[in-house]
């Protein structure tokens, strides 16, 4: 499902280039639960946005599900992010002149087809997050942690074949984590998504299946 080989980006630093993502190659095969651990600044961040196509590589390609993501143009690279992954980023990134239930619904708009019942679909996933108290409330009404999990649910919407969570239990108390934890393992499960979360937790990364480290911009497994 995902395929990176030789992958490389550097950026300057005081006039001179740091490679933030040095050679790396990784594959991930549809239905695994797949970490990176690793410090800030290590690079981990910067490899889900090369994968996820938002970051373009200075060597290296990236296939999702067999298409290599930089022979496609804008419109076409969109459309696949659209229809096959889908990110928690490390900050929630709400828009703030949505309501809860429309900021969930946000990805499902720019799809070419509209389910029937997503606005139901919207509704439980912010249930199982806790926050059907909170479907017409707006982002500057909601704490850092309520954010999150709209954030979470909104990543969902879609049922895509990939998700690319960066830290994405970062500002969550222990039990909500666990909840969303198990909420992803559910939709592992299920529906064989396909998971690779970035993380600075050993608690989180060992609760994966197969764990990378990122150290200076170099993968190892661990």
């Amino acid at each position: 499902m995902i395929e990176v080989e030789h992958l490389s980006k550097a950026y300057p630093l005081d006039g001179h280039p740091v490679k933030a993502v040095d050679d790396v190659s990784l594959s991930i095969a549809q239905g695994e639960f797949v970490s990176i651990l690793g410090h800030s600044g290590s690079g981990k961040t910067t490899l889900l946005n090369l994968i996820g196509g938002l970051t373009r590589p200075e060597a290296g390609r990236v296939r999702i599900d067999g298409q290599d993501i930089w022979s496609l143009n804008d419109a076409e690279l969109s459309r696949l992010r659209n229809e096959k992954m889908n990110f928690i980023f490390q900050f929630a990134s709400l828009i703030p002149t949505l309501n809860v239930v429309d900021n969930v619904l946000l990805p499902a708009t720019f799809g070419k087809a509209k389910p029937v019942g997503l606005r139901s679909r919207a509704m439980e996933l912010l249930e199982l997050m806790g926050l059907s108290g909170k479907l017409t409330a707006y982002p500057a009404q909601l704490s850092g942690g309520q954010q999150r999990r709209v954030a979470i649910s909104r990543a969902f919407i879609n049922e895509p074949a990939i998700v690319l969570a960066d830290e994405p239990t970062g500002d969550l108390d222990e039990d909500t984590e666990r909840e969303v934890l198990a909420l992803f393992r559910q939709v592992n499960e299920k529906r064989r998504t396909t998971f690779l979360i970035v993380t600075h937790s050993s608690e989180l990364a060992a609760k994966t299946d197969r764990r990378f480290r990122m150290t200076a911009g170099r993968l190892e497994i661990i």
